[in-house]
């Protein structure tokens, strides 16, 4: 949200930028119904012509859980070639419990 208010973007005009539905960002920041996807955060990024890393660097690390904090931490110790693999776990319980 801090990258839409230092470029004067509504939500509207990122879904719009980004190639996302309105919905789906809406959802995001008024109704916390799910987080992005990482293709969702590429284009976000694309839009704002930042890196991914940079994108994460904006973090507020004081408005996390514990848990989101420890998953973080464990997260950067996975291989690289093996951080897709944990993302997909993470995906197929996430939709267990949208669906």
């Amino acid at each position: 949200m801090q990258l839409c208010k230092e470029r004067n973007w509504s939500l509207y005009k990122l879904a719009h930028e980004a190639g996302i539905s309105e919905t789906t960002v809406y959802g995001w920041f008024n109704k916390n119904e799910f987080t992005p996807s990482r293709s969702s955060i590429e284009d976000i990024c694309s839009a704002f012509e930042i890196s991914v890393a940079t994108f994460y660097n904006d973090v507020d690390l004081d408005k996390l859980t514990p848990q989101q904090i420890e998953l973080l931490a464990l997260f950067e110790k996975v291989p690289d070639a093996k951080k897709s693999v944990v993302i997909d776990i993470v995906r197929s319980f996430a939709k267990g419990i949208e669906g």
